[in-house]
């Protein structure tokens, strides 16, 4: 009996070992993918979490992205809070891009350590969004933007690589 379960349990540990070494390889193709799509900068930040200034944070439903392409920013983000200007309409209290041409700002430095750094501005309304990003090759984003009159949100995110439209 004893005999059997530690046939059993050997069984189990090395076909765990083999899906786990066909997943390893799987996840260094798709790193590669990702950090190839952050160098180049042609990425989707698809949002995860909502962190507004001084409220709590909430999950997204996923109809939140941001997507840059070379210098093109196209994204409707929320803001949540408290707006300094009465009467703002929607547009003008979010965080817009629409297919925006931006002078994007790269900091590989730490692309050793796995982090990647960007940052723009520009943006839709009567504010305009200072935007930092924080990706890793991991595969999760941070979001940062402040606006001209000091309002802050967050984000966090999962990279998305764009599919190739032929």
């Amino acid at each position: 009996m004893m005999k059997t379960c530690k046939i059993i349990l050997f069984c189990l540990l090395m076909s765990s070992v083999a899906l786990s070494c066909g997943v390893a390889r799987q996840t260094a193709q798709e790193r590669e993918a990702l950090v190839d799509a952050i160098e180049d900068s042609e990425f989707i930040l698809d949002i995860t979490e909502i962190m507004p200034f001084g409220y709590p944070s909430r999950a997204s439903t996923g109809e939140y992205a941001l997507r840059v392409d070379d210098e093109t920013v196209t994204t409707r983000l929320p803001f949540i809070g408290d707006s300094r200007m009465p009467m703002m309409s929607s547009d003008e209290i979010s965080i817009v891009f629409e297919k925006e041409k931006v002078d994007m700002a790269k900091d590989f430095s730490a692309a050793s350590r796995g982090e990647y750094r960007f940052r723009f501005k520009g943006g839709k309304g009567l504010d305009q969004w200072t935007v930092n990003l924080q990706l890793f090759d991991s595969g999760k984003a941070y979001i940062r933007c402040v606006s001209t009159s000091g309002r802050q949100m967050s984000y966090m995110a999962n990279v998305v690589v764009p599919k190739d439209e032929d």
